[in-house]
């Protein structure tokens, strides 16, 4: 009956630990991508956790001279967290820094480096999609919108399930420990 108790007490602490190990969250993905050298004129920048991240996340990004590039706006979507900026990326060698809150709870922060090199056509491009216009009408601007494929909503829903079951077996265990001591006495 002894072997049995510190078995079971054995099994619990290594679930439990287990689970702790793979508790934190991690950066899935970027847009653009760690080391990428992008080639065409950007003005977001995409991060995807592995799991949902609090809503004050918070992401820089820093040219080569160290000088920080300013975001116009900073959203996160569940497990996504996006920085717009009012002009496309000037070319050069940027670092993205991010910090975030994860769904357990602890702070994570990364940071990682790209290159923009857009030739000079394209930039002279951009500026030409801007059209004229007159003293009462809005001046229009042509967007290029791409939507990257979120590949982390399958994984992030077996993460969940992962947890859950370890939490199950956890609880299973924990009675049977409770089940196990009161025969004893």
């Amino acid at each position: 009956m002894k072997k049995l108790s510190m078995l079971l007490f054995v099994v619990t602490c290594l679930l439990i630990s287990t689970n702790t190990a793979f508790a934190h969250t991690h950066l899935n993905g970027s847009n653009p991508e760690d080391g990428a050298t992008v080639t065409e004129s950007i003005d977001t920048i995409q991060l995807y956790f592995d799991t949902v991240i609090e809503d004050n996340a918070s992401l820089q990004i820093e040219n080569s001279e160290g000088e920080v590039v300013e975001a116009s706006d900073i959203t996160v979507k569940e497990d996504e967290l996006i920085a717009t900026f009012s002009e496309p990326i000037a070319n050069g060698n940027y670092t993205v820094s991010w910090e975030i809150i994860g769904v357990d709870g602890h702070i994570m922060q990364e940071s990682y480096g790209f290159e923009v090199n857009v030739p000079e056509e394209e930039v002279e491009e951009d500026t030409a999609e801007i059209a004229p216009t007159t003293e009462n009408e809005e001046p229009t601007v042509e967007e290029d919108e791409t939507t990257p494929s979120n590949e982390t909503a399958d994984e992030t829903e077996s993460n969940s399930n992962g947890l859950l079951i370890g939490i199950i077996l956890v609880a299973i265990v924990a009675i049977i420990a409770i089940i196990l001591l009161k025969r004893k006495k």
